[in-house]
């Protein structure tokens, strides 16, 4: 099997096909963390909200293994705030955890009209390391491949350690701004 960079490389097949992002929340969920996981629904093309009720985290991995889904993402919080992403790539890894920060939802900023549904096209500013490397290949194969003309934008910038998420759309003459997520790695 293909190796990258000296290891097994879990996303050989990236690419092949569209991956399969299914996308949960802690327990007993506050109605802000359950729009914050449609909103990252909104963020992955392609990806599907699924209510955990009170399944434990094995069977929601197992359940999601049997389906043929690629990463799984468990959104937490804290009194209401999100706070936490938790994101797995099935079957085998990598598991990353991701603390939130700041984060606004599509309908506190207004004014956006409905959201695109395209494949965005991905940049990730600044992230030169060896773990910003990793986290930038964990990051854009949770996102299909795109067309060339779609005018949808995702940014994960790396700012001393916190990454910065942002996605805009190009309309005719102006940018839409979409939903800002900060998050510490």
């Amino acid at each position: 099997p293909p190796r990258a960079g000296g290891r097994d490389d879990e996303y050989r097949w990236a690419g092949l096909e569209p991956p399969k992002v299914m996308v949960t929340t802690s327990r007993d969920p506050s109605s802000r963390l359950r729009l914050f996981a449609k909103e990252l629904c909104l963020l992955i093309p392609g990806a599907r909200r699924m209510n955990r009720g009170r399944a434990e985290l094995g069977a929601l991995v197992g359940a999601c293994r049997a389906a043929g889904v690629t990463d799984l993402l468990v959104v937490h919080e804290t009194r209401g705030r999100p706070d936490g992403l938790s994101l797995c790539h099935l079957p085998h890894g990598p598991t990353a955890h991701f603390t939130l920060s700041g984060t606004v939802l599509r309908q506190e900023v207004g004014g956006l009209g409905g959201a695109p549904l395209a494949a965005p096209h991905l940049l990730l500013l600044r992230l030169d390391s060896p773990l910003g490397r990793r986290v930038g290949t964990i990051l854009k194969h949770l996102f299909p491949v795109p067309r060339p003309d779609t005018r949808r934008v995702v940014t994960f910038a790396n700012e001393d350690d916190v990454i910065l998420v942002r996605w805009v759309t190009r309309g005719l003459k102006t940018w839409c701004v979409g939903g800002v997520l900060i998050g510490c790695i």
